[in-house]
């Protein structure tokens, strides 16, 4: 996956469309019926949205219609996609859904120069997990976080996790996991959110 990853990424020349329209909240579905063209997030285009999903004990696939993005442009010169759906799973029971999509800067002159992933509403049953693992490919390399709550004999969490990007990179392809697994009580997770920092002294 990853090297796959890495050779779209060397290959990758998205343009930024003067004829995109600036993200707004919708559906997972609603961002994959935009294909190439996309979609403008502060001074990035993100585009080529694809999704697979299954599930295994009962639990429910969520659909791409279920997945709720949300364009988040907080301070100068930092986007955000939140990506919220209801995933949960009760005892042994597994879900998983995994989200793909390109980034491109509109300009070489401001590449993305940090990564920051954040998870919010973590619950992870006994013996059980949630982990939300995303891999960033550039021209240059692959780069991987990972958020979760771990629980066996005791409980680990971590909801944030930020990685500077050396070299910058002015296109990236996105693959974002969510894994949810649980052998006693229910697991869940709120929503998750993909930042994007092409001007660190800004924030």
């Amino acid at each position: 996956m990853k090297k796959f990853l890495l050779l779209i990424a060397s290959v990758l020349l998205i343009q930024v469309q003067g004829s995109a329209a600036p993200c707004t909240t919708g559906t997972l579905a609603s961002y994959i019926a935009l294909g190439s063209a996309g979609c403008i997030l502060g001074n990035l285009q993100v585009a080529d949205f694809a999704y697979r999903a299954k599930a295994s004990g009962g639990a429910a696939e969520i659909t791409a219609e279920q997945i709720m993005v949300m364009p988040l442009l907080p301070p100068v010169g930092t986007f955000g996609l939140q990506f919220g759906a209801p995933w949960d799973v009760q005892s042994g029971q597994d879900q998983f859904s995994g989200v793909t999509y390109h980034v491109a800067a509109s300009s070489t002159a401001t590449p993305v120069q940090e990564l920051r992933l954040d998870g919010n509403g973590f619950k992870a049953g006994l013996f059980g997990s949630v982990v939300v693992n995303e891999v960033v490919a550039t021209a240059a390399a692959t780069h991987d976080l990972q958020v979760y709550e771990k629980c066996e004999e005791i409980c680990s969490s971590k909801t944030s996790a930020t990685l500077d990007l050396k070299p910058a990179a002015s296109t990236l392809v996105v693959a974002d996991a969510v894994a949810l697994k649980s052998e006693l009580g229910p697991a869940s997770l709120t929503s998750f959110v993909d930042w994007f920092v092409i001007c660190i002294p800004c924030v």
